[in-house]
């Protein structure tokens, strides 16, 4: 087993080809949106016998797949594209815009009255401390699969966003959400045709064939109907494993420990920057999705691709309370940090 370190003249190497970039993102789209609520203003409704939650800051970004396209963009490549599904709401409202500030096309946006556009709200309550409380999320999503007519539409766009990229990154996130059974044969067809496709799937990971996959410890683990605890030892004859089933490389990302690889020939163990203090983990896995499919378009091997978005997500779990992005200097700072 092979254990790699990025070093300075590597990641020099990927940083530097980076502006050169294409990748496609298709998978669901969020809304990420966190309302924090000053309670030293709450007082006592006069009609009900609760205390309202006054909402003093609100913040929001794209998150899932969108995440994945923000943390794209933070990193300066030649192209970034989405190909998601939203509703005609303010909620697809706002992540338009969001797209759109970033600079990024939202022609392959496709809008569907039928559908509600995910959200996740997450209210937080502020009190006299420096306790901050975050209460159940409030969830938008849908409960029906998409229709055969914007199923169509999906992967007749996926067609012509294949012939403009280096690169795919699949997050595949909802039960009902874009990834269908023919857009997945669909990808999986780009991928025996030699496309570099990388899949990041809550639930289906092990349905995929021919493209690289990206599960969690958790993910991983479950693909193959086990427990077991999250050590390297553990997870590097499952990472071999699950590259047996899908015919295809496979990183598997074991939380603070880093991640493990394996290709069919080779595996390995790329260890993360020990993060002390506080960490946010939400929005890490976008991350590293992301930091792995702009690292392998550059053409640097699979395991260097771990090492770099081992440093990206390094970045982004010490930003709290937000999904948060990974800029060049802020991985080349966080590489200082493992060799110091």
């Amino acid at each position: 087993m092979e254990q790699l370190f990025l070093t300075e003249s590597d990641l020099d190497s990927i940083l530097k080809k980076l502006p050169e970039v294409r990748i496609g993102v298709v998978g669901d789209v969020c809304l990420d949106l966190y309302w924090f609520a000053d309670m030293k203003l709450s007082t006592l409704s006069r009609e009900t016998p609760h205390y309202n939650l006054p909402v003093v800051t609100e913040r929001w970004a794209p998150g899932a797949a969108g995440n994945v396209v923000q943390n794209l963009s933070a990193l300066g490549l030649a192209q970034v594209e989405i190909l998601s599904i939203v509703g005609n709401d303010w909620r697809g409202n706002l992540l338009d815009t969001g797209f759109r500030d970033l600079g990024l096309p939202t022609d392959s946006l496709i809008r569907d009255g039928s559908r509600v556009t995910p959200a996740y709200i997450k209210p937080n309550r502020m009190g006299i401390s420096d306790l901050v409380y975050e209460d159940p999320r409030i969830d938008f999503v849908n409960y029906e699969p998409i229709s055969r007519e914007t199923e169509q539409q999906v992967i007749e766009t996926l067609m012509a966003m294949a012939g403009r990229v280096d690169i795919l990154a699949v997050s595949d996130q909802l039960p009902w959400g874009v990834v269908t059974g023919r857009v997945r044969r669909a990808l999986e067809d780009f991928g025996k045709q030699g496309l570099k496709i990388v899949v990041d799937s809550r639930d289906q990971i092990h349905t995929y064939r021919n493209v690289i996959i990206k599960p969690n410890e958790y993910e991983s683990a479950a693909a193959l109907g086990r427990q077991v605890g999250c050590t390297v030892e553990n997870y590097i004859p499952i990472a071999g494993e699950l590259t047996k089933l899908t015919g295809a490389p496979v990183v598997v990302t074991l939380g603070a420990l880093g991640s493990v690889w394996a290709d069919g020939h080779d595996t390995g163990f790329a260890p993360s920057v020990p993060a002390a203090g506080p960490i946010d983990i939400v929005g890490a896995g976008d991350t590293f999705l992301s930091a792995f499919c702009a690292a392998a378009a550059t053409g640097c091997c699979i395991g260097q691709a771990a090492a770099f978005a081992n440093l990206a997500s390094g970045v982004t779990v010490k930003k709290i309370h937000q999904t948060g992005t990974a800029t060049p200097e802020e991985i080349r700072a966080k590489r200082q940090e493992q060799t110091t």
